[in-house]
């Protein structure tokens, strides 16, 4: 049995609690503010000052493994306390695309790279060894859901948490797309339910983490954009959305252009192409799938069943 702190209170943090709470572990939620409504479902829940080494510290003594759903500067802090705090193991929110396909100059870090590098660091560390794994799973189902993110509490750091801010609308039929890249092959993307993201994760558990390498790969679903087009028209009954396809080589055009007229959305939609472009959020053989008794909700099955056919 392992003692586990969830750190976050967001949609995220609340959903590995629900399948967590189903297991003989032991776990904490850690937030910045008081959780009544948590505590009334019977979860532990500490409040603790990101900005507090002592704090941190002095609330994960006892924990093995962090799983993070908090980002940036917080989640650096923590990783610190949680190294220091003899923390054996730790889940960075690093959940979509694979660190590797990440370029340099990344628009859509977001402090991913330090974090990542302070988790190496620690990792080499003599006396505060502490492992990290990351959980890769492409896009998260529910950026397609009625309200996007936003409507599970989820992204809300981020530029892409509302309805629309990727690929479709299912909603109101309408879509901003690339559908091939620079070569003229179909783009790809792997897809993934946040619950079977938590499901994924919670199952790994009894693999026992001191074998976990540094990336786990899980996937619900991959398919090609255009595959994900046609099924969002279907659910919405028409032949097909209002789509406006955007050449890869015109990308950086449409960029300049909304950076250029302050259109943030815009610009942030349209780095979530070019990422798409470049495979940020494919990969074709998923690790963690054949080591764990979970059968992920297909890509379609969940758009059918959330949109109604």
């Amino acid at each position: 049995m392992m003692r586990i702190a969830v750190a976050g209170s967001g949609g995220l943090a609340r959903i590995f609690a629900q399948y967590l709470d189903q297991t003989v572990h032991t776990f904490i939620i850690l937030s910045r503010q008081p959780r009544p409504a948590l505590v009334e479902l019977g979860y532990q829940v500490a409040v603790v000052d990101y900005d507090s080494q002592a704090d941190l510290r002095y609330t994960l003594r006892g924990v093995d493994m962090v799983i993070s759903t908090v980002s940036g500067g917080p989640q650096i802090s923590l990783i610190d306390a949680a190294a220091q705090s003899g923390v054996r193991r730790f889940v960075p929110a690093e959940f979509e695309g694979p660190p590797g396909r990440r370029g340099q100059n990344d628009p859509l870090d977001r402090g991913s790279r330090a974090t990542i590098a302070r988790l190496r660091e620690w990792s080499h560390n003599p006396r505060h060894q502490m492992r990290f794994t990351i959980f890769t799973c492409g896009i998260f189902y529910e950026r397609f859901a009625r309200g996007g993110l936003a409507a599970y509490d989820i992204g809300s750091s981020t530029s892409i948490q509302n309805q629309g801010s990727y690929l479709m609308d299912v909603g109101a039929g309408t879509a901003e797309v690339v559908e091939y890249n620079s070569s003229g092959q179909p783009i790809y993307i792997c897809l993934t339910s946040v619950y079977d993201l938590a499901r994924f994760v919670v199952a790994a558990i009894d693999i026992g983490p001191h074998t976990w390498p540094p990336e786990y790969r899980l996937q619900g679903d991959r398919r090609s954009v255009t595959q994900i087009l046609e099924w969002g028209a279907a659910v919405r009954g028409v032949e097909m959305l209002l789509t406006d396809i955007i050449e890869p080589g015109n990308l950086g055009a449409h960029l300049e252009h909304a950076t250029y007229y302050q259109d943030w959305a815009k610009a942030a939609r349209v780095q979530e192409l070019m990422a798409t472009e470049q495979r940020r959020y494919d990969f074709a053989q998923p690790t963690l799938n054949p080591l764990v008794n979970i059968v992920p909700v297909p890509f379609w099955d969940w758009l059918s069943n959330h949109w109604g056919t």
